[in-house]
């Protein structure tokens, strides 16, 4: 093999027998090089989006088999050839070529393969579609991580004319991993990163050439969905164990771009043989794809049921799953939670209890109790009765004492308008409330009254959109930094959060 992936434990005496796909066994290689090889340790805090993957049950080193990149909180991007069943693990029809979930963990957030960091179970595996496993085209697989990584993300490069420069020729690009630091030499464990200059498509053609082997083994470039990197007097390039890890370019405004992972190569830092990466130019699209849902599978079942049960209360019926899930298929993620948050059903629930909330005790709800009085709407409360509740309350009168129905009257219309009220307002409901209608019929008919939801409007939606995403009512501060972005921004940016993550496992 000749793919740059360690197949054998390291800890292992047999160190100089690793498999190496793509970068290994070919008679008459040169003597070991130093470093990654010829690179450096990296500085405390860099190159973060940096991950491994570890052989579930087995130590971190000895279990280590290829590189990884982090792209978002639940998926991290690695080479095809690292989720291979070498060994015959899962021969079966459900993983065909494939190892299981359950035999890989993702170490991330650390620069020390033996220490710190989150080693994370990996959930599910989707090679892509178009791998070749004998010419190596499209060697890329995304892996979707039971719990959400703190790591730093990258973004993985555009298809846009400015981002497609970013991989030109003459750039020089950034690998990182803990592989080998040497030809069939010990792998790292501490993380290290080289620059390395990427090449054009003909020098890549010329080494790598349409029928070229090693072993019996192919070797051919296709521009395509390759690139290669790595200068061609040799002394630099990735090596066994690097597979599947980033190459990265930093764009004009400093920040990062993804544009390949290690592949393959004929040894490691050759002359005239820069090692191989996959060009993901070629794969952004099934990237951003399959991993849009976030925590959950690209299949959007059960992001869509997700959806319902927090704005809903209950599952999508399977006409309106099937539903979201043609739409999802050209529309973007967030259209879903857009038009639930919106919805009647959502706003007579948590807007309705929200607005109850600052109406009665000019506060906004609290977490727990947003979400008792949610569960309860969804249970059949009406909103009346839920008013009835809040005027009758411990916190209602504690706030403003035993009011008589004149003062009741006096004290809603300030909360709710800021004023006191006019004379034909005053006698229609002190004499509704003398003929005994509850208090919370008030409550409930001024904070649901157009002007009030105008005043309230920006503020309902924030604490509501939130709320039905996170799970929790946000802070002042969090509304207020909520207010200067678009409804969709804030979507987009809570469903794709960290704490949007965390709701779920596995």
């Amino acid at each position: 093999m000749r793919r740059r992936i360690l197949t054998l434990f390291v800890a292992s005496a047999a160190v100089a027998a690793l498999a190496v796909p793509a970068a290994a066994q070919d008679a008459g290689s040169p003597p070991p090089q130093t470093q990654i090889v010829g690179g450096s340790i990296a500085p405390a805090g860099s190159y973060g989006w940096t991950a491994a993957l570890i052989r579930r049950g087995a130590s971190r080193t000895s279990g280590f088999r290829c590189g990884a990149v982090v792209l978002s909180r639940s998926w991290v991007l690695t080479a095809g050839h690292c989720v291979l069943d070498y060994d015959d693990d899962y021969p079966d029809s459900v993983y065909g070529n494939y190892v299981a979930p359950s035999f890989l963990d993702v170490l991330t957030s650390t620069q020390s393969l033996s220490s710190g960091g989150q080693r994370l179970q990996v959930a599910a595996i989707y090679p892509h579609p178009s791998y070749n496993i004998a010419t190596s085209d499209y060697d890329v697989a995304l892996l979707r991580i039971a719990r959400p990584t703190s790591a730093a993300e990258i973004a993985v490069i555009g298809t846009s004319g400015s981002e497609k420069a970013l991989d030109d020729p003459g750039t020089t690009a950034i690998v990182s991993g803990w592989g080998t630091t040497s030809y069939r030499g010990p792998i790292s464990t501490s993380l290290r990163y080289v620059g390395v200059p990427i090449q054009s498509d003909a020098t890549c053609g010329s080494s790598y050439y349409p029928g070229f082997t090693d072993n019996g083994e192919l070797l051919e470039y296709h521009a395509s969905n390759m690139l290669c990197a790595g200068p061609m007097g040799g002394g630099r390039d990735s090596c066994q164990g690097d597979s599947g890890g980033p190459l990265a370019v930093q764009a004009p405004d400093t920040s990062w771009r993804l544009v390949g992972t290690v592949s393959f190569g004929l040894g490691c830092a050759q002359p005239n043989y820069p090692g191989v990466y996959q060009r993901l130019t070629a794969t952004t699209s099934w990237i951003g794809n399959t991993r849009r849902f976030g925590p959950f599978n690209p299949d959007g079942l059960a992001y869509v049921a997700r959806q319902y049960l927090d704005f809903v209360g209950r599952n999508p019926t399977p006409s309106e799953a099937a539903t979201w899930i043609n739409h999802l298929r050209s529309n973007p993620a967030a259209d879903i939670i857009t038009s639930l948050q919106a919805s009647s059903a959502w706003d007579g629930n948590a807007g309705m209890n929200t607005r109850l909330y600052r109406a009665a005790f000019l506060r906004n709800p609290d977490t727990s109790g947003l979400d008792f009085w949610v569960r309860q709407r969804w249970g059949g409360r009406g909103p009346v009765s839920i008013a009835n509740h809040f005027t009758a309350s411990s916190e209602f009168k504690a706030k403003y004492g035993s009011l008589s129905t004149n003062d009741f009257v006096t004290r809603i219309y300030q909360n709710v308008f800021n004023r006191d009220p006019d004379s034909g307002g005053r006698t229609y409901w002190v004499n509704k409330l003398n003929r005994g209608i509850g208090r919370g019929q008030m409550l409930y008919e001024l904070s649901n009254s157009s002007e009030y939801r105008r005043k309230t409007d920006t503020s309902v939606r924030i604490i509501t959109t939130r709320f039905g995403l996170l799970r929790t009512v946000p802070s002042a501060g969090e509304i207020t930094a909520s207010e200067a972005i678009s409804q969709r921004t804030l979507i987009d940016t809570l469903r794709t959060s960290q704490r949007y993550a965390n709701r779920f496992n596995g």
